[in-house]
């Protein structure tokens, strides 16, 4: 096979596995988003945010068991996870922008709002020496950005998050021997 095919082949499986891992993490912030209803939600966002690490791992595992016959550089493995990571982070910050552009409506910050004007949270401030000020300003801060704004933001830090996970995943499960059957 030549270096283009090899290529395509590491990018075609990239998309599909990075389709599974994008699908967990907008799973896992539809469950942010409803833990302001249940708080129960709260826990299952972050089971099925830390799962879709293990997901990917285990996705780079079968394709350098199935696909490659057992055997995966390093630079290949990280590229291959990568990959998967970036398209994941497009996927996510695509449904992020559809959620504030269409659904969200201000929802997400008037709960903010509601949680820093309790009596509990103007203690933890004061504890921290913080000014009640600084949070407006924050709030405002945050009032004022675009839908576009916040999936691009979160995209970035994707991106950054998923290329650093990508180098323990990667040399682990990189391998020069080929499987036995």
């Amino acid at each position: 096979m030549t270096i283009r095919e090899e290529y395509e082949q590491l990018k075609s499986y990239a998309r599909f596995d990075g389709a599974v891992v994008g699908g967990l993490w907008i799973l896992s912030f539809a469950f942010f988003i409803g833990e302001f209803y249940n708080p129960l939600f709260s826990f299952a966002s972050l089971i099925v945010g830390v799962s879709s690490l293990v997901v990917a791992a285990l996705r780079l595992k079968r394709f350098r068991d199935n696909v490659l016959e057992g055997v995966i550089s390093l630079s290949r493995a990280l590229l291959y996870s990568m990959l998967v990571y970036f398209y994941a982070a497009l996927l996510m910050a695509a449904a992020q922008f559809v959620y504030f552009q269409f659904i969200d409506n201000g929802f997400m910050l008037s709960q903010y709002a509601e949680v820093t004007s309790t009596p509990e949270f103007k203690t933890l401030l004061d504890a921290y020496g913080v000014k009640q000020s600084e949070v407006k300003m924050a709030m405002d801060n945050l009032a004022a950005l675009r839908p576009i704004d916040i999936a691009l933001q979160f995209f970035t830090t994707n991106i950054i998050i998923g290329f650093i996970v990508s180098l323990p995943i990667s040399a682990m499960l990189k391998s020069r021997y080929k499987r036995r059957f």
